[in-house]
């Protein structure tokens, strides 16, 4: 079980409990590509022998799981064989296995499109056409699964904008509207209060997680829009990357995010390696040669780990670049990022 208690995660006894682990990747772009429901081998859900290799990792307690909207509500612009009953029902798959691995499972919104679009890129925000009634969807379907988080929207970016008024309205009470970056047509966002509105509204009592807004690193005034949960069961979502443009070190996290800390959980729903490289083209091209040992990724660790933050680091995929956690499905760390992470994991356990 997981449970919000004041500003801390805690389990079904109260005691205190920090979601640790990281993403496991695929489950948001694997479907819209025709290529299966996850990033795995055969396409399927990453099998059991995979979620004890992950379980392997000493320390390990939560997995963010990124979805994909049009997949999951089975949407025109989705792949029939990938999508709707086939796709939730791979979801539930994994996280059932995750679940009975003693591990906890991050369900967060990472790939939408409004309208008829096809959910292939990140949107500014969630979208009124179908965000709300993804939510209320997951939400029935986990809404007896303690141990299930719902992380309501990936990385928002309204208008772009690190810390304005606008921005921060948008984020919380939607009604603006925004270009969708999937079809260049303008579109309605939904608001942080009509997700959690739409969680709720299935009688489901998950713990839900807001991320901040400026791509989930501007956290300035997140308490000043706190959005409303009758439940109370409200969490604060930031992400850590060396090339954060906003906040990426001790003197924004001591500012924005120490603040935040004492009032509601902290959950760095994405941290990345120390790189070489700035923001530009990394998706394209960033080796493993670019990830350094010490440095940004090192010293904001110590900072969360100090300040009893939970977090999930991207990604425990086997990919050939610098994001990837291991070299393969059995577990084994990539020698720089992987091998970091498999440290911290075991030194919090």
């Amino acid at each position: 079980m997981v449970r919000v208690l004041g500003n801390r995660f805690v389990d079904g006894q109260n005691r205190p409990l920090r979601l640790l682990g990281f993403n496991h990747s695929g489950g948001e772009y694997s479907c819209v590509e025709d290529n299966g429901f996850f990033d795995t081998p055969d396409g399927a859900p990453p099998a059991e022998p995979v979620i004890q290799a992950m379980r392997a990792w000493r320390g390990v307690t939560a997995v963010r799981v990124p979805l994909n909207e049009q997949c999951w509500l089975g949407l025109p612009a989705s792949p029939a064989e990938y999508a709707g009953a086939a796709y939730r029902s791979a979801v539930r798959t994994f996280v059932a296995r995750l679940n009975a691995a003693g591990i906890a499972a991050v369900l967060d919104l990472h790939r939408s499109a409004p309208a008829d679009a096809l959910s292939r890129e990140q949107e500014p925000m969630p979208d009124r056409d179908h965000s709300p009634e993804f939510w209320r969807s997951v939400a029935a379907a986990f809404a007896g699964r303690p141990a299930v988080v719902f992380d309501l929207f990936n990385e928002p970016f309204p208008y772009a904008e690190t810390d304005s008024a606008r921005a921060w309205s948008c984020w919380r009470d939607g009604g603006c509207t925004l270009t969708s970056v999937n079809s260049g047509r303008p579109y309605v966002a939904a608001g942080m209060n009509e997700l959690i509105a739409a969680v709720r509204s299935t009688g489901a009592s998950n713990v839900v997680l807001a991320g901040g807004i400026h791509w989930a690193e501007g956290m300035t005034h997140w308490l000043a829009y706190r959005p409303v949960d009758p439940l109370g069961q409200l969490a604060a979502a930031f992400h850590a990357y060396s090339f954060n443009t906003y906040c990426a070190g001790a003197a924004c996290y001591d500012r924005d995010l120490a603040p935040l800390a004492q009032e509601v959980p902290l959950f760095v729903g994405e941290i990345g390696p120390t790189l070489r490289l700035g923001a530009d083209g990394i998706d394209d091209d960033c080796p493993r040669s670019a990830v350094r040992d010490d440095g940004f990724a090192d010293s904001t660790l110590d900072w969360l780990d100090a300040h009893g933050a939970s977090w999930t680091a991207w990604s425990w995929n086997p990919w050939p670049d610098c994001w990837a956690l291991v070299r393969d499905y059995a577990g084994d760390p990539t020698s720089g990022w992987g091998h970091q992470i498999q440290r911290r994991l075991a030194a919090a356990s």
